[in-house]
């Protein structure tokens, strides 16, 4: 380490070491608010085409509208939540969307490829559904919300058929308020800055008709008969069908039992012990003080200042740190806090929002790695995955054989069914419209690990009986 005192700064400002105190600087997260508090009241909003007054409230998605963009941008900073994520979105594509027949019954019965309907063909040749698929499947293991679309051609009668289907992102999609007449939610907003700016003219906001959640199907023949008494241009010819995956008390967006690593507060105990760890590896020395920011910390003094220049923003940063450290040089400061200015938490009650502690002087450059682990191992189980599956196991004499990791893939894959049953229901919707063929089925094979010795590649594609 240098004799000159300096400040050193980590991760574009955001973690920094000053050697002539030995103080880390780390910015807090406090990621409990984003569900302590209720979502937003529906408001009105402009709509493309459409009178203002005369569509339903939007719905917004958390206290801020933004909250989708929040876990996006958490998660996005941890790779552990990153990697898990990652890992069952692969998982849960298997091998694909493949459309298949059933031949036969009971022992005799048979699975294979359905090939020579010149209308199925057609369809999965321009739609790109390996695409949809994961789209659809990240959106779901992200928010337990996904937005199908479907679109039918301008034909009339007999030839009226759905030809496209795509994934509205969950990120950039709101519902409306539900009718109170019938409970059924029937707009979707499409934007792509909720949170951010006001739908109108120059950002419009598109809105698209939402099929009934629990019966898609009959809802769709009944807007479809409806239209027959319209011109041809006339009719509807978008709808989302709704998917999602059910969790307790949420009418418009579901809650992914994971984000209790954010309610619980893990996630911000990770983000304060990884920055920790990795300032003490990084700069081979003991640890004296941890001085801990609020992530609003210099946002609020870019506000106050009108600092908007990366430049400048940097500059400035590396300032506060040294007048920091200037202040904790050479007295007993430890354990108090500076009072520059307050926030208030949820309950409305003010607190700091810097914080300077005492640290013991026989942390090691070894120090956290048991609690690094367990941070690792908690949110791989917060996650519903396995470490060893989804990288190097943790720590050392906790490896396991490859008959035990083939095990844990396959009872991995089988969890992933009623996602993959979610995702494949606006298929059904579009072979029951288009009146393609009984014996039609859609599945998403699993990939199953095999061994050298039965199999070159070390892996084959089973796949599952849709009709079970």
């Amino acid at each position: 380490m240098k004799n000159k005192e300096e400040i050193i700064m980590h991760y574009d400002g955001t973690t920094a070491y000053a050697t002539g105190t030995s103080a880390v600087f780390l910015q807090t997260s406090d990621s409990s608010n984003m569900f302590s508090t209720p979502d937003r009241d529906p408001s009105q909003i402009a709509v493309k085409g459409r009178e203002k007054d005369n569509m339903p409230k939007m719905v917004p998605w958390g206290t801020t509208n933004d909250l989708p963009k929040q876990i996006i941008e958490k998660a996005g900073t941890l790779a552990q939540m990153n990697a898990n994520l990652w890992f069952n979105v692969l998982l849960s594509y298997g091998d694909g969307i493949k459309p298949v027949k059933i031949i036969g019954e009971g022992e005799t019965k048979k699975i294979e490829s359905y090939i020579g309907n010149a209308e199925v063909d057609r369809f999965f040749e321009e739609n790109d559904m390996q695409l949809y698929l994961l789209e659809q499947m990240s959106d779901m293991h992200w928010f337990f919300n996904c937005f199908p679309e479907i679109i039918f051609n301008a034909e009339d009668g007999e030839k009226r058929k759905i030809v496209e289907i795509r994934s509205k992102e969950a990120c950039f999609s709101r519902w409306s308020e539900m009718n109170k007449e019938n409970g059924r939610i029937e707009w979707h907003y499409y934007f792509a800055y909720w949170g951010e700016k006001t739908p109108g003219d120059e950002y419009p906001c598109t809105a698209t008709n939402v099929l009934d959640n629990y019966s898609p199907l009959r809802h769709l023949r009944e807007l479809m008969k409806e239209d027959e008494k319209k011109a041809v241009k006339a009719r509807r010819n978008r709808f989302i069908v709704p998917v999602n995956f059910p969790s307790p008390g949420r009418n418009y967006y579901q809650k992914p039992y994971w984000y209790a690593i954010f309610a619980g507060g893990l996630y911000d105990f990770a983000m304060k012990i990884i920055p920790f760890k990795d300032a003490i590896m990084k700069n081979q020395a003991l640890i004296n003080y941890i001085i801990l920011l609020d992530p609003d910390y210099f946002k609020e003094i870019f506000r106050r200042e009108s600092i908007t220049a990366d430049k400048e923003q940097k500059a400035r940063i590396k300032k506060e740190y040294k007048d920091i450290n200037d202040f904790i040089k050479g007295n007993e400061n430890s354990g108090k806090s500076i009072i520059t200015f307050q926030k208030k938490d949820p309950q409305g009650q003010p607190y700091p929002m810097i914080k300077i502690e005492v640290v013991k002087n026989e942390i090691k450059d070894g120090a956290y790695i048991e609690d690094s682990e367990e941070i690792s191992n908690l949110i791989a189980y917060g996650m519903l995955t396995q470490p060893s599956l989804v990288g190097p196991s943790p720590g050392k004499n906790k490896t396991i054989n490859g008959t035990e990791a083939r095990e844990l893939f396959i009872i991995k894959q089988a969890l992933m069914k009623p996602f993959r049953d979610r995702i494949l229901r606006p298929l059904y919707l579009i072979k029951s419209i288009n009146k393609w063929p009984a014996d039609l089925h859609f599945v998403i094979p699993n990939l199953e690990l095999t061994t050298l010795d039965n199999n070159k590649t070390g892996s084959v594609t089973k796949v599952n009986d849709p009709t079970k």
